[in-house]
């Protein structure tokens, strides 16, 4: 059968037409997914700029935290240099004093003691009672102060030197500070 021509002209622009039409549908769905992504791009650049900025503030922190550490060490370092220095000194000191009480005072004690009593004078206390009354006394003081600081007044509660560290007051020490103390015990 034949057709006609304007007939197969009016098919032809119908095909035409609906290639058209399929593919404004195509450019349509193309162009949404383009949008769509482009937004999701956006949005993941933005959640990694945001996400960079984060690693680079928590690495800033820790480099702080590193270097607070680090001073922290130092200091300890310094104090523990200091508790060595301190403690032969003390262990000196403890060795002088025992020194001396064998080899010096107690026979001088011992001596002056029996010349006075043979002279009908009193005997004079020993140094061990003095220091234990010397304690007592700095003891007693402490105490009293504690108690003007508003420390608790109950026999249970801790004693000052230990109430003083726990009170809260923050002491930041600083190793220029540790190494001039360190520099005045040596």
């Amino acid at each position: 059968m034949a057709s006609d021509p304007s007939e197969t002209g009016f098919v032809q622009k119908m095909d035409d037409l609906r290639q058209l039409r399929d593919q404004t549908q195509k450019l349509v769905n193309c162009k949404a997914t383009l949008l769509q992504t482009t937004e999701t791009l956006e949005t993941k650049t933005n959640t990694l700029e945001e996400l960079t900025a984060k690693r680079h503030d928590l690495l800033k922190e820790k480099r702080l935290l590193l270097d607070m550490i680090q001073g922290v060490q130092r200091d300890i370092d310094t104090i523990a240099e200091m508790e060595v220095a301190l403690g032969r000194e003390c262990e000196d000191l403890q060795k002088n004093v025992q020194r001396i009480r064998n080899e010096e005072y107690e026979t001088l004690h011992e001596t002056v003691n029996k010349a006075r009593e043979a002279k009908g004078l009193s005997k004079l206390p020993h140094a061990q009672q003095e220091m234990e009354a010397a304690m007592a006394r700095k003891l007693k003081e402490r105490r009293e102060n504690w108690h003007q600081l508003g420390g608790p007044s109950s026999s249970s509660s801790p004693s000052p030197s230990l109430a003083s560290s726990s009170s809260g007051q923050q002491t930041t020490t600083s190793s220029s500070s540790l190494l001039q103390r360190k520099r005045q015990h040596q």
